[in-house]
């Protein structure tokens, strides 16, 4: 029997504002029969708050694993050192790159409104970040994201110690989180604080970042819109999100 289910958000709980009635029938009927619900996204803490207050979602893994919410409070978290975040800012304004970082309570940027920044504002949204007003004086960052191409990322990455998580979501953008971070980490560091074994969850996924997640859980569903490489890896293929795939997921696979 599921005792959890964590959901990726863009592309599989909603898409930008469009959040199916269908997804919010269904994570109520799991809430019913006792399942606990999870965010499991790349987004902030920060980004998510409304969300997870809509739906009634008390856990939320953002910053891909590296950063665990309850109810808006850090439980656990993973920062990043606090001298590579200054080293990556200081890159950054050599190069003239723009970049967020995710702190447990808001979103930072060196140029908020510069224009790689705002075009991925449009295409896929983002809030509005606060300016970043010292290089030297950064709270604790779960969470990078560099505006560059993968040519230039090396500047980023070649210095490190252990390898990062990177995941290049457009050919201009990229997440870097801290080294051995990814979604099935966070969720895992969940499951175990909530005693509930990995054979007794479920994921949902669309995207590269999910496909960890979804070969850890007893129950790993990929979404209609999802690539081949995280198909393969799923247990189940539902339908899209425009099509009420979680709907249909729920009702086929996670409470029969």
């Amino acid at each position: 029997m599921i005792k959890l289910a964590a959901f990726d958000v863009d592309g599989t709980l909603r898409d930008r504002d469009y959040l199916p009635e269908s997804t919010k029938l269904a994570l109520h009927k799991l809430k019913e029969e006792g399942v606990q619900l999870a965010l499991c996204t790349g987004r902030s803490e920060y980004e998510m708050a409304s969300l997870y207050k809509e739906l009634e979602i008390d856990w939320a893994i953002t910053c891909n694993g590296s950063h665990i919410g309850h109810r808006g409070s850090t439980v656990f978290g993973t920062p990043f050192e606090k001298e590579t975040v200054t080293r990556w800012l200081r890159e950054a304004e050599r190069a003239g790159h723009e970049v967020l970082l995710y702190g447990a309570e808001l979103m930072f940027s060196n140029r908020p409104d510069a224009p790689l920044f705002r075009r991925a504002q449009v295409e896929i949204g983002f809030m509005e970040p606060v300016q970043l007003q010292s290089i030297d004086d950064v709270p604790d960052i779960y969470q990078c994201i560099v505006f560059c191409t993968e040519q230039e990322e090396a500047a980023y990455t070649g210095q490190e110690q252990e390898p990062l998580y990177v995941h290049r979501w457009r050919d201009w953008a990229v997440d870097f989180n801290p080294s051995g971070m990814n979604k099935a980490v966070g969720l895992m560091k969940l499951l175990d604080h909530l005693g509930i074994p990995k054979e007794e969850a479920a994921a949902f996924g669309d995207g590269l970042n999910d496909l960890e997640m979804i070969e850890t859980v007893g129950m790993g569903i990929a979404m209609g819109n999802a690539g081949d490489a995280l198909k393969a890896k799923a247990r189940f293929v539902t339908q899209t999100m425009h099509e009420d795939g979680i709907a249909y997921a729920v009702d086929q696979w996670l409470l029969r």
